[in-house]
Order: C-alpha cells, then sequence, then structure tokens
C-alpha cells in the first residue's frame, strides 16, 4: 500500500510540474483567459447590483444571459486552450478555440447534473443522518456540520470522477451523458493519482487560510499572490495534462456503462 501512494505520489508531481512548465512557456495566454474570467464574474455582479433598481427585469435577463454565455464560454476556451498546450499544440487557429453552441449546451447540461446529484447527495445524507437525533446529537449540528460535511466529501470524490466530461464534449463533440460516463470511466483507477493532484493545488489555499488564522499577514499575502497567478492559471493545465496521460493508458469502450465504472 505504501509502495503505491508512493508511485501515485511521484506521478502526480510529474502532471503538477509538467503544467507548470507548461504555464512558465504560454503564461500570458493562460492567465490572459483567467483575469477575463475574473473580470467578466465581478463586472456581472457589480453590474447585478448598480442595475438592480435601474432597468426593469427583462434588461437584467438579457444581461445575465450574455454574462452567463461569455463566462463559461471563456471557461470552455480555456479548457481547449490547456488541452492543446499538453499536447504540445502552440499555435492554433482561433475559431478553433471557440466552442460550438452545441458543445457550450452540452456544458450546461453537465454543471447542472451534477447540481442535480449535489442535491441528491445533501437529501440522501440528510435521513442517514436522522438516527443521530435519537442519539443526543442537535438538529442545529447536523444541519449546518455534519450533513454539509459528508455530502461535501462524497461531492469531492464525485468531482473527481467526472472532472473531465468537458474534456470530451470539447474534444470529441460527445452528449453531456456520454461525456460523464467516459470520465467516470476513464478516472476508474485513477482516484489516488487525481485526489494527490488536487491536495497540491489546495495546499497554498489552505497555507493562505492557515496564516490569515494565525494572523501572519506578510506570509498570507505571500501565499495569496501564489494562489492568484501561479495555482489559478495551472489548475486547467494539470487537468489537461492529467487527461492526455490517461488518455493514451485508457483501454476501455467509447460508450461505457455507468454501473460498471463507478467503483
Amino acid at each position: 500500500m505504501l509502495e503505491f501512494l508512493k508511485e501515485s505520489t511521484f506521478r502526480a508531481n510529474d502532471v503538477f510540474l509538467q503544467a507548470l512548465s507548461i504555464l512558465r512557456k504560454h503564461y500570458i495566454s493562460v492567465a490572459g483567459l483567467c483575469f477575463l474570467l475574473f473580470v467578466t464574474n465581478n463586472l456581472s455582479t457589480y453590474l447585478a447590483i448598480y442595475l438592480s433598481d435601474l432597468t426593469g427585469s427583462g434588461i437584467r435577463f438579457v444581461l445575465l444571459l450574455i454574462f452567463v454565455i461569455l463566462f463559461f464560454g471563456l471557461q470552455l476556451v480555456l479548457i481547449k486552450r490547456a488541452i492543446l498546450l499538453a499536447k504540445d499544440v502552440k499555435k492554433a487557429e482561433l475559431m478553433s478555440y471557440v466552442p460550438s453552441t452545441k458543445q457550450f449546451i452540452h456544458f450546461i447540461l453537465g454543471l447542472l447534473s451534477y447540481s442535480l446529484i449535489t442535491g441528491l447527495a445533501y437529501l440522501v445524507c440528510a435521513i442517514l443522518c436522522m438516527p443521530l437525533l435519537y442519539m443526543g446529537v442537535e438538529m442545529d449540528r447536523i444541519a449546518y456540520e455534519i450533513n454539509p460535511l459528508i455530502t461535501g466529501v462524497i461531492m469531492m470524490f464525485v468531482l473527481i470522477r467526472i472532472s473531465f466530461f468537458p474534456f470530451f464534449i470539447l474534444e470529441n463533440n460527445f452528449g453531456f451523458i456520454r461525456s460523464i460516463k467516459l470520465s467516470i470511466a476513464f478516472t476508474r483507477g485513477n482516484t489516488t493519482n487525481l485526489l494527490i493532484l488536487m491536495a497540491l493545488l489546495a495546499s497554498t489555499y489552505m497555507g493562505q487560510l492557515f496564516f490569515e488564522y494565525m494572523d501572519y499577514t506578510i506570509f498570507a499575502k505571500i501565499m495569496s499572490a501564489i494562489n492568484t497567478f501561479v495555482i489559478i492559471p495551472s489548475v486547467s493545465l494539470v487537468l489537461a495534462v492529467a487527461y492526455v496521460g490517461m488518455i493514451k493508458e485508457y483501454k476501455g469502450s467509447d460508450d461505457p456503462e455507468l454501473l460498471k465504472n463507478i467503483i
């Protein structure tokens, strides 16, 4: 078991370091897309507050639709850019980065599916936690601490298993259901590697929270800068490098059965 974890750690480290190497060479394009996502998100929030009392609901709905399309469209462009860089394709036609309407719709449907699964997981966990009431545990603690914690852990594993569905949508133009099934089959046996990768990406953020809690302002700002300028731009690259590496090892079906690959 220790040898398996050691091998998994090395593989995760290789992916992470390869992603950082790609980021160093193409920092402007990748970080620029992340900056556009940041601006789009904050601008939409600002306009929603500023225009709440000045415009009608119809105009607000149109603006919301525009910002949703722009924000998630930029995310797909970033993923596509990361895939091409992971495949060592440095230049491509501009329109090859733009997702089609079908790809965009299936990406949104995939996100909605994850939200639906989250709601179902929360409901199931709430039912399973009910016996704790008879053991003297307070309802507020179950509702606001235990249940969200259990749901969060479950959904973290679900997120890892389906995290590559946008890649299949963009690469193969598959529907969201088939892409989710492929992602689940694709990540089978690689969960440990992906968990280690997520831990590496989250380590600086956890460090930032720790230093803020300990009131070490300088160290907290350093960790915040690392998160902003290194970790956030590298997330898509890390997933893309892992995707390209694992796709070479995948020997399963192009349309796998869901239940056979969950565990």
